[in-house]
């Protein structure tokens, strides 16, 4: 898309030009899809604050540990319509006094999925699917969070069978990123991410490092 601006000489329009190219590389870059991604939850909330947009992601994992007064809302895409939402809590520990929303939509309005609290556990909770392409997490902390309390959420966007999978076949049929295979993750929810079944080898063991710091 060319930039026209009348009444600028050559070199202005050319530098103007740039300018304009740059600014559609960098939004473009913005909606780029995250693989597999390591988040801290007060970060993410600082993060939305300053630029609240949707996230494109594949997978990713959300950690939360005693934050004090947060409330914050966050907005999860999938890459593509045809995927979908699973969510697996590998801790949850909350205090009675907070709240961790989810809802099957691109906001944090109408009828909650879920809302986690204190009485909420792992296996009560399980786990949790979207109907859409879109997830948001609303999450409301008091002053007084223990050490303790927090949790690790994992966030993988995958396609159901008959879909034509071209990425990892999980064996219980679901399509998930190839890129979320043999990371330390169990993102297909049966652990075929991380087995022989994707071909995971004793090299799997430094990507998991990499990943992990990354």
């Amino acid at each position: 898309m060319a930039l026209s601006l009348p009444g600028l000489r050559p070199k202005q329009q050319f530098i103007y030009t740039f300018l304009f190219t740059i600014l559609q590389l960098l939004c473009r870059c913005l909606v780029l899809t995250d693989r597999n991604r390591y988040y801290h939850i007060s970060a993410l909330c600082m993060r939305e604050r300053i630029h609240p947009l949707h996230k494109k992601v594949d997978g990713a994992v959300i950690t939360s540990k005693s934050e004090d007064n947060l409330d914050c809302t966050i907005t999860f895409q999938t890459d593509t319509i045809l995927q979908r939402f699973m969510l697996r809590f590998e801790k949850l520990a909350l205090d009675c006094d907070d709240h961790l929303y989810i809802y099957d939509g691109a906001h944090a309005i109408g009828n909650h999925k879920a809302d986690l609290s204190c009485r909420s556990t792992r296996t009560e909770v399980g786990t949790i699917f979207t109907q859409g392409s879109f997830l948001t997490l609303k999450y409301i902390t008091d002053p007084y969070s223990k050490s303790e309390n927090g949790f690790r959420l994992i966030i993988t966007a995958f396609k159901e069978a008959p879909v034509h999978c071209r990425d990892h076949k999980c064996l219980n049929t679901f399509c998930i990123s190839r890129d979320l295979s043999c990371d330390g993750i169990n993102h297909c929810g049966d652990n075929s991410d991380e087995t022989s079944h994707a071909s995971c080898t004793g090299i799997s063991s430094i990507r998991r490092y990499l990943t992990a710091k990354s």
